[in-house]
């Protein structure tokens, strides 16, 4: 952005969107021009506003004063348009790389979609409908959350001192007149669900979330799902937990009996692929987002690494002497200069007595029927072309280059008998 032409720069407005330049007639409306601009607009405009507003903005203003060729500026486009390619796997990059999306899902698998640890209203229903959906399946809650099923299996009313006042173990649990802990979805949930959360806590392994424990968790779930149920309650499936007798009060908490301890899932949250139990499936979308962010964070470091590469070489563009050419040598002309042809030219037409043109053959040729003295010498231009195309194969004494002779040669006679000039240190062409 820094190099380009001043009209293009004045075109680009970092505080405006491309709909928002319409109006202006540099802006393409149609063709491939209109497509680049529809492409490259929002990269341009965040160019711009770095050499605008970036505290480095003097260092690019340097750029700015240098002259380069055509032949650079097309160099410099394609590394600029390479940027932008970087820039764009970068943004995407970034997002999957957000731990905003892993701690939603999380979020989702420990307390329900939308909602926070702090909810404590299930309903509509009673504990045996939202954990079992007995008498009312609409109610089943089973699965949306950890929470819930957690509460499911294990939350008793305190009930009177001699039901015991327990939660899956020596915790006391929330105070009330009954056995059973027949709650509706609104109520005693928080009161129960803080002992849970804190015997949870206490684990001596805390494990790490990644798809290989989840898919762990996934294993043993449906392990303990296909179990037989009692014989007596053996027309239900799908249960955790214990259920009371035949198993048709479902899931409704029954202390004194020790029973309607459970949750029972949908048949669909096991054998449906397209749904499967809903805290389960948000927390191994957790484990493969955090998978995707550690992608992204390497792909991060390696687009920074790659950006870098590309400042070099445009550092190195801007610092290229172009004053600095490489010798051109030209290409001998198969007629030679006309210089050369006309000193030919006059040489050979100084040329009055026959006898003398013999020596100069052949360049010069006799024009004439006999050997009569007079202006009959002329210039042979077809020798002399011949004799100017050699001259770029040869050391310019008519012979070819004594390097490539003498490479050639290999017996002792041959080398002896290449023609050319002798080199002051040597008795011979060849040494």
């Amino acid at each position: 952005m820094s190099i380009a032409a001043s009209t293009f720069k004045a075109d680009i407005d970092h505080t405006k969107d491309l709909s928002d330049l319409q109006e202006k007639p540099a802006v393409p409306k149609t063709g491939n021009e209109n497509v680049r601009w529809e492409k490259y607009y929002t990269f341009w405009k965040k160019c711009k506003n770095a050499i605008e507003k970036d505290p480095n903005k003097a260092d690019y203003a340097k750029w700015s004063t240098k002259k380069l060729s055509k032949a650079q500026l097309a160099k410099l486009r394609l590394k600029a348009e390479r940027a932008f390619e970087f820039y764009a796997q970068a943004q995407t990059a970034q997002n999957t790389a957000h731990g905003e999306r892993i701690q939603t899902l999380l979020n989702n698998a420990a307390f329900g979609t939308g909602n926070k640890e702090a909810t404590t209203n299930y309903g509509p229903g009673n504990r045996a409908a939202i954990c079992s959906g007995t008498t009312t399946p609409t109610q089943l809650k089973a699965g949306s959350s950890l929470k819930l099923d957690l509460l499911c299996l294990c939350a008793y009313d305190n009930g009177a001192t001699p039901n015991g006042a327990k939660i899956c173990g020596p915790d006391t649990a929330a105070a009330g007149s009954s056995a059973s802990d027949n709650w509706e979805g609104h109520s005693k949930t928080e009161a129960n669900w803080t002992p849970l959360k804190t015997a949870c806590q206490k684990r001596k392994t805390q494990v790490k979330l990644t798809l290989a424990t989840v898919d762990a968790i996934r294993l043993r779930l449906a392990e303990l799902l296909g179990r037989q149920t009692p014989a007596a309650a053996k027309t239900h499936k799908y249960v955790l937990g214990s259920l009371t007798g035949t198993g048709d009060t479902g899931c409704a908490g029954n202390k004194a009996g020790n029973g309607g301890r459970c949750l029972k899932y949908a048949e669909s949250d096991l054998n449906d692929p397209a749904k499967g139990i809903e805290w389960l499936r948000n927390l191994r979308d957790a484990a493969l987002a955090k998978e995707a962010a550690g992608d992204a964070k390497k792909e991060m470091t390696a687009i920074t690494r790659s950006l870098q590469l590309l400042n070099d070489f445009t550092n190195l563009l801007f610092d290229e002497d172009e004053t600095t050419l490489a010798p051109v040598t030209p290409n001998p002309s198969p007629t030679g200069s006309k210089a050369q042809e006309q000193k030919q030219k006059e040489q050979c037409e100084a040329i009055k007595v026959a006898t003398e043109r013999k020596g100069k053959k052949p360049l010069c040729e006799w024009k004439a029927e006999n050997d009569d003295d007079g202006l009959h010498c002329k210039l042979n231009t077809t020798a002399a072309e011949q004799i100017a195309t050699q001259a770029g194969a040869t050391g310019g004494n008519g012979y070819t280059k004594t390097t490539d002779k003498c490479g050639a040669a290999k017996p002792p006679e041959e080398r002896a008998a290449v023609k050319g000039e002798i080199p002051k240190d040597k008795e011979a062409v060849c040494g």
